[in-house]
C-alpha cells in the first residue's frame, strides 16, 4: 500500500488526480475541499470522508482511498479534535488512520499542543490494533523542536515511528535531509519538514518513502508542501501487535 500525506492548498478536484497518478492508495489530503465527484485512477473506485475546518474558510480534512482499499468513519470520531479526522481503512489489511492538520486553533497555544490532544484521543481511543497519525503537523521548527521531540516521544511510547526518519537512517537528533514545505521570505525560499506519517513500528520496518520534488510540486505552484509518500508492505499490519 502506497500512503499519502499531503497538504494540497484547495482545487482538491484538479490536484488529486497528480497524487493518484503516482499510484498512491490511501492519502490525508489538508486544506481541502472534497470535489463533486471522485475521480476513478485506472478504473478503480475511490471512497472518500472530510472533515470541515473550524475558522478554515471552508477548508476540510480528507482521507480518500482508492480499491481495494476504502475507508469508513471510525465509531470514536466524534469525540476526537477537530483538527483531526479519524477513520477506518478496510481492505487487504485493517487499521485506524488518524489524519491531523494543526493550525492554532481557538483555545490551543501551539501545534504541538494540538499534536498532543491528537495522540490523547489516540490512546483513549486504541483497542490494541494498529494506529497510524498522518497529515500536516506544521512542526518541528527550530524554536518547537524541544516541544515536538516530547510529542515524539509519546507517540514512540505508543509504539509508532516516523515512517521517514526510518526509511532514511535517521539517528535521534539529526536533522531531516529533504523539505516537505517552502516558504517565501523576502525573496528567498526556505525549506522545512514539517509533514509527518507516524507507523505501528512493525509497518514502518523496510518501507520505501519518496518526498515530493520542488519542481514537479512547488515550482508548477500546485502548493506550497510535496506529498510524503510511503509505501508499505500490507503483510506488515497483520504483525503489529
Amino acid at each position: 500500500m502506497k500512503l499519502a500525506t499531503w497538504n494540497c492548498l484547495g482545487k482538491l478536484d484538479t490536484k488529486l488526480p497528480h497524487l493518484l497518478d503516482v499510484g498512491v492508495d490511501v492519502a490525508v489530503l489538508c486544506e481541502a475541499k472534497t470535489p463533486a465527484s471522485w475521480p476513478t485512477p485506472d478504473g478503480r473506485g475511490v471512497t472518500g470522508l472530510s472533515r470541515p475546518v473550524q475558522g478554515g474558510g471552508g477548508k476540510e480534512l480528507v482521507v480518500v482511498a482508492c480499491e481495494p482499499w476504502a475507508v469508513t468513519p471510525h465509531a470514536a470520531a466524534d469525540a476526537a479534535p477537530h483538527w483531526t479526522l479519524p477513520v477506518r481503512v478496510n481492505g487487504p489489511m485493517s487499521f485506524t488512520l488518524v489524519a491531523l492538520y494543526t493550525a492554532k486553533f481557538p483555545g490551543s497555544r501551539s501545534y504541538e499542543e494540538e499534536i498532543d490532544r491528537a495522540v490523547n484521543w489516540m490512546d483513549e481511543a486504541s483497542d490494541g490494533g494498529p494506529f497510524v497519525l498522518a497529515g500536516d503537523f506544521n512542526s518541528p521548527i527550530e524554536k518547537s523542536q524541544k516541544q515536538y521531540d516530547e510529542v515524539a516521544r509519546r507517540l514512540e511510547r505508543l509504539g509508532l515511528v516516523d515512517v521517514y526518519r526510518a526509511a532514511r537512517g535517521l539517528e535521534q537528533g539529526e536533522p531531516p535531509v529533504e523539505a516537505t514545505y517552502y516558504r517565501r521570505h523576502q525573496g528567498e525560499v526556505r525549506g522545512f519538514h514539517i509533514d509527518h506519517i507516524w507507523l505501528p513500528a512493525a509497518c514502518a520496518d523496510g518501507a520505501k518513502v519518496d518526498v515530493g520534488d520542488f519542481d514537479t510540486w512547488i515550482a508548477s505552484k500546485r502548493s506550497d508542501h510535496v506529498p510524503v509518500i510511503a509505501d508499505i508492505e500490507d503483510s506488515r499490519f497483520a504483525a503489529t501487535p
